[in-house]
């Protein structure tokens, strides 16, 4: 069942938002968002939050091409917002991944990287997020576009090193040839 900490003032700003990730407002709204709040983006309920999370690390490691830890928050955390070979480390801890291995992109390393970086952002307050709800918000990502994203990458392995622009517009051209618009939910 869907968790609501907002206005709970004794949690990290990341639960009070539903937003365990600290996920940033950008130019689409996220499925579920509210607003935001101190430059973060408020979720109508945490699974929403868990979802978006889990949707901007799918789509880091297959249209951006990051799949080692290193690469991931180099992006996800900046330098210029974090200490983030700090980030790296603390993510790298918790999964038991060398920050430089390839990961293997399927539901059980995203629940995986997802804890890692929950309890990064949140502290000790991280542990109101079980397992069951990283699940629940993995779970509202429609996986058959996960994996058709997947196995193209797989099925091109050359796109892999190919610029983030060209990935991301060739991501988008076979994704709509894919599935017909109407039915494409996989959305901020």
């Amino acid at each position: 069942m869907a968790k609501d900490f907002s206005g709970n003032a004794a949690l990290p700003i990341g639960l009070r938002n539903n937003n365990p990730g600290n996920l940033r407002p950008s130019l689409i709204p996220w499925v579920g968002q509210t607003g935001s709040n101190s430059g973060f983006c408020t979720f109508k309920d945490c699974s929403y939050g868990l979802r978006a999370l889990a949707v901007d690390l799918s789509n880091k490691i297959t249209s951006d091409g990051l799949d080692t830890i290193t690469d991931i928050i180099n992006k996800y955390a900046p330098p210029s917002e974090n200490d983030t070979q700090a980030y790296i480390n603390a993510v790298s801890d918790s999964t038991g991944w060398d920050p430089d291995q390839t990961i293997d992109f399927n539901s059980a390393n995203l629940a995986n990287l997802m804890q890692a970086i929950i309890e990064h952002e949140n502290g000790p307050a991280s542990s109101q997020i079980t397992n069951a709800d990283i699940v629940e918000g993995i779970n509202m990502i429609p996986q058959s576009i996960i994996n058709r994203v997947k196995s193209f990458f797989v099925d091109n392995p050359a796109l892999a090193t190919a610029s983030t622009v060209g990935v991301v517009a060739i991501t988008i051209v076979v994704v709509l040839a894919l599935f017909k618009p109407n039915s494409l939910k996989l959305k901020k």
